[in-house]
């Protein structure tokens, strides 16, 4: 679609793909199974209402912006190949649990009201996009979680998620030891 306005309106059973839409507007005026937004140039999405999965993608979008109204919830976001977008929420704690991003430059979250703009994801000074994936969660105060790492298996946490599972593995190390402390008998080898 180019230069339309126009909403949708369909059935639980239903995913909806917004597909190759260029200065378009779209209204999700129905609860649906999934919301997926590919390949679309300078084009507003607004979910009036949310979706079964709990679930947004965003994929190769340029310029585009997508707006939860209040009291719609999306637990993940997850945005690809994108560039320059914007989602728009009242209360990131609230609408929001996680947004993952690969391949993306200028993500923004716009909290509304005094809290603004939030950039995700700067560009770096090489003009280059991020080549890794990363995810943040919203904090009880609206912000988000500090700049995720990367674990040796490639898979994207939090600093604070890294530290806990850190810690667990060790008392696990730490029990182990123990228990093979209690149960192993060093002594003289038995004679055949």
């Amino acid at each position: 679609r180019n230069g339309e306005e126009f909403e949708w309106t369909g059935t639980l059973r239903e995913s909806l793909y917004i597909l190759e839409c260029n200065n378009s507007g779209v209204t999700v005026g129905s609860k649906c199974s999934k919301v997926s937004v590919e390949n679309c140039r300078d084009t507003k999405v607004t979910l009036n209402y949310g979706n079964i999965t709990s679930y947004l993608e965003i994929i190769n979008c340029h310029n585009c912006e997508v707006t939860l109204a209040d009291g719609v919830t999306i637990a993940t976001v997850t945005v690809d190949g994108a560039r320059g977008v914007t989602l728009r929420v009242s209360n990131c704690q609230e609408q929001l649990e996680k947004i993952w991003w690969h391949n993306v430059s200028k993500l923004y979250v716009d909290r509304g009201g005094e809290l603004g703009l939030f950039l995700l994801d700067k560009i770096p000074d090489n003009n280059e996009i991020t080549k890794f994936q990363h995810v943040c969660k919203v904090k009880p105060d609206n912000t988000f979680s500090k700049e995720p790492v990367m674990r040796e298996n490639g898979y994207p946490i939090t600093e604070e998620e890294k530290m806990a599972a850190d810690a667990k593995m060790e008392e696990y190390d730490r029990r182990m030891l123990e228990m093979v402390k209690q149960n192993v008998t060093i002594g003289p080898k038995a004679s055949r």
